[in-house]
């Protein structure tokens, strides 16, 4: 297959840091977008005012339950393709009333247009698909139609698929893989990890597929990729494990480990072109937020990249109002956040029928906020503010003043500079690690009723969330589990249940394995210490 430089040519995936990777390599002979953006962008143009909002299922959901609207489920009735619900319905009114789309209904609202006229897309020389095994029905259906513009390249894993919140599942790659209508390219060798992950891989899936999981999966082989990666597979031959005392032991095991990381790893990731972390912490929350604790104390460059939670405020409703003064859903977050509950409630019911917002608000609710705005355009253009502005704030908004000013006016300070002697650490989920890798991964809270959540019932896409967490890994895994989540004794000094090792663990073969055995907080000192 050859790629025309020169063509029009377009690389799509869902995921943020990916369509990032994506950009770097190919950003030189393609557009490269994340789904949703290019959605948004083709909106856009098609329609004139479109904005991309995450928050917007939130405020929809909110608006449903005023409006007496039994409904639920929005993104899952769009992800699923379910077309003739009355969710989709409702939402697509009020998406157009605002003006504005969400990550799905803007996918579906391009992928109807699409359906109506191919014209709404130009040609491609190429397409390029990334991640298929994590798309949902509506993704799918999307990507259909995108194939009838233009030669496609579709890239997957069904080993790695590891999203089931969003109706996504890996056996849409799975057929089109069994379909015959596509020619199969396999790229079984691994140049990020050392040989030791890659064996350890392969052995998860062999003994799941004995255990009774994976039986649908794409069968193709994992290699290492010894011309790059010999002196790291030799130098770092053996997962390490370790079975805690608790979550604080972990974080204490976590900061002795990182103090003794080569100086060399530490230089390496911060290589000029280097696009990974030299420490990346893969856990839950309750791990990750005792483990940023304790590092915090020693190190600077650590990231704790916790989930969006996708609601919305004050500071939305006049960015909205800033973008697009007559905007109603500026206007219509404002009158949530300043109005009784009666007096909102009577005015989102006066928009059912497509009315603006500004002609149902009273006059003068509409001229206190735009005085505000007014106040914001002058400091946004100052880049400054004064004591009279915060005072006329503080009067035309209370409580909200400071709010405000704090997070769309006051200009961010310049970042301290980097002290790339130390390494740069990144904690995040077993979901949030998708697209990611690092020079040296740990792994916390691996326990049975963590990672998997029941021993006896494992599921597949647990199994793929492992395999993800330990591939990220360009030179050493640490596994670590503890015995209990705080302390081993309740209130009453009776002994807790201890938890075990999760499971996942006994799929790795022990000659993989430097196992460090059962550790407490002095324990650890000594190993680290020696």
């Amino acid at each position: 297959m050859e790629l025309n430089v020169e063509g029009n040519n377009i690389a799509m995936t869902f995921i943020r840091k990916l369509a990032q990777d994506l950009e770097t390599s190919l950003g030189h002979m393609s557009e490269v977008k994340t789904f949703h953006a290019y959605c948004k962008k083709i909106l856009h143009e098609q329609n004139g005012r479109v904005n991309l909002v995450p928050y917007l299922t939130s405020l929809i959901k909110k608006d449903a339950e005023i409006l007496g609207k039994n409904l639920t489920h929005f993104d899952a009735k769009f992800q699923s393709l379910d077309e003739d619900s009355p969710e989709v319905e409702f939402y697509l009114e009020r998406g157009d009333y605002y003006e504005v789309v969400a990550f799905n209904d803007a996918v579906y609202r391009l992928y109807k247009q699409l359906q109506d006229s191919s014209d709404v897309l130009p040609n491609f020389d190429q397409i390029l698909i990334d991640e298929f095994q994590d798309f949902n029905p509506l993704e799918v259906a999307f990507i259909d139609e995108l194939e009838k513009k233009g030669p496609i390249l579709i890239v997957g894993d069904d080993d790695q698929a590891i999203f089931d919140e969003r109706c996504a599942s890996p056996n849409y790659l799975r057929e089109k893989t069994k379909s015959g209508e596509y020619e199969i390219y396999e790229l079984p060798f691994c140049s990020r990890c050392p040989k030791v992950i890659v064996d350890a891989t392969n052995s998860i899936i062999v003994k799941s597929k004995q255990s009774g999981n994976l039986k649908d999966r794409i069968t193709k082989r994992y290699d290492c990729y010894i011309a790059d990666k010999e002196e790291d597979s030799k130098k770092y031959s053996k997962i390490i494990t370790a079975h805690c005392t608790n979550a604080q032991s972990v974080a204490t095991y976590v900061r002795n480990a990182i103090s003794r990381i080569d100086a060399t790893d530490i230089t390496e990731s911060w290589s000029e072109g280097k696009e990974y972390p030299t420490v990346l912490v893969v856990g839950e929350k309750q791990y990750l937020s005792k483990v940023a604790k304790v590092l915090r104390k020693d190190y600077t460059n650590l990231k704790y990249a916790k989930p969006e939670l996708n609601e919305y405020g004050v500071i939305d409703g006049y960015r909205e109002i800033l973008r697009i003064p007559d905007s109603n859903l500026g206007w219509r977050i404002l009158a949530e956040i300043f109005l009784n509950t009666k007096d909102f409630e009577r005015i989102l019911h006066a928009t059912v029928d497509g009315t603006p917002m500004i002609d149902i608000l009273d006059d003068n609710f509409l001229n206190t906020h735009r005085r505000v705005i007014e106040i914001l355009r002058v400091i946004l253009n100052e880049d400054s503010v004064t004591k009279k502005q915060k005072s006329e704030m503080r009067i035309l908004i209370g409580e909200y003043s400071n709010e405000v000013v704090e997070n769309l006016l006051v200009k961010t300070e310049d970042e301290p500079e980097i002290d790339k002697t130390q390494p740069s650490i990144l904690l995040t989920s077993f979901k949030g690690c998708k697209g990611l890798s690092a020079v040296h991964v740990f792994i916390v809270g691996a326990n049975n009723g963590s990672i998997p959540k029941n021993p006896h019932n494992l599921r597949d896409i647990e199994i793929c969330q492992f395999i993800v967490a330990l591939t990220r890994t360009r030179k050493q895994c640490h596994i670590i589990s503890n015995k209990w989540l705080y302390n081993p004794k309740d209130r009453n000094g009776n002994w807790m249940p201890q938890m075990e090792r999760s499971i996942l663990l006994d799929f790795i073969p022990d000659d993989f394995i430097q196992d460090l055995g059962d550790l407490n907080a002095e324990k650890i000192r000594e190993i680290f210490n020696e």
